[in-house]
């Protein structure tokens, strides 16, 4: 069971986070964090507010996944393995890569021992290390919403007819209109590796040399265009499908967060959350998703929702 950052500020607000902890070890669910719900209540301005929640999702009782950046940075590794094994390292630094997972599975150490023992310290890391990224989400989000209410789609077309190119020849493009999903993943990836300290550098350069050329390069290219199959890479597909989504609905600044979130899906059985839209595009994408998904359980943003959540945690 996978809560959205809202279900844990009912549970906060109601008081009733020992009662979650206890169901958490003796319900019929795993209470799944995701580091994407901690990381959005790690941005929040409200001190107070920001401290409990941490104190409570940090709670060695939950089932804490890994990020997104990782999960994702998998997927990508196992399908370069299958498809272009020429780009593997003869020698991985599996040092550098072991010391980065060990800092998010440790139980007594780590990241969730010291967003537990000092968020604030957390928070001012994270803002640092974020900078104008966030803001610039939103920003863009923002912009890709004008985008569409200004274009004569007024509804979300079907996922798996729609179709992206380039308007000028590209090294590794055959000329053809390709699934969104692959250009989108294309130029994420390509600006995310660039980025010296960017997660999903840290997580595949390890195992790939990203330095010798492969980002310019047509073969990186093609890659994405032609030989990925959104099957292995699900979390791509659903990364674009949820941004995709949300250009027809209000922009909220919670939308960078939300297309976060949804790569956990992958990770869970249930998704409890207060955000109708969330569920709404769950639904959506479930039709064209390259994978199973999740059931949704929307409930009240009160305490009405707490005790929906604690029902369902003891059936």
């Amino acid at each position: 069971m996978l809560l959205d950052t809202n279900v844990w500020r009912y549970v906060v607000d109601d008081r009733s986070g020992g009662v979650l902890a206890k169901l958490a070890r003796t319900g019929s669910f795993d209470v799944q964090i995701a580091p994407a719900v901690l990381y959005e209540t790690l941005r929040m301005k409200d001190t107070p507010l920001r401290e409990g929640l941490v104190r409570l999702m940090t709670n060695s009782r939950f089932h804490r996944l890994m990020p997104e950046a990782y999960s994702e940075s998998m997927e990508i590794l196992r399908e370069v393995e299958r498809t272009r094994p020429d780009w593997l390292r003869e020698t991985p630094d599996l040092e550098f890569f072991n010391r980065g997972r060990n800092d998010w599975t440790r139980k007594t150490q780590g990241f969730w021992v010291r967003c537990a023992r000092s968020a604030e310290s957390e928070a001012d890391f994270l803002r640092r290390g974020e900078g104008q990224l966030i803001e610039a989400a939103r920003e863009q989000a923002q912009s890709a919403r004008k985008e569409m209410m200004q274009s004569e789609w007024k509804r979300n077309p079907p996922m798996d007819k729609t179709m992206a190119g380039f308007s000028h020849p590209v090294p590794g493009w055959r000329g053809d209109m390709v699934e969104a999903w692959r250009w989108e993943s294309l130029f994420g990836l390509t600006f995310a590796l660039h980025q010296p300290g960017n997660p999903y550098r840290a997580w595949i350069a390890p195992f790939v040399d990203i330095e010798g050329g492969m980002l310019s390069n047509e073969a990186w290219v093609e890659f994405w265009l032609y030989l990925a199959d959104k099957r292995n890479v699900p979390r791509q597909w659903m990364r674009w499908a949820h941004s995709f989504a949300q250009r027809f609905r209000k922009v909220t600044p919670g939308s960078p967060a939300d297309t976060q979130l949804v790569t956990y899906f992958l990770e869970t059985d249930l998704v409890i959350t207060g955000d109708k839209a969330l569920l709404d595009i769950l639904e959506e994408c479930r039709p064209y998703a390259p994978c199973p998904l999740p059931s949704g359980k929307l409930i009240p943003a009160d305490a009405r929702g707490v005790a929906e959540l604690f029902r369902l945690l003891r059936t």
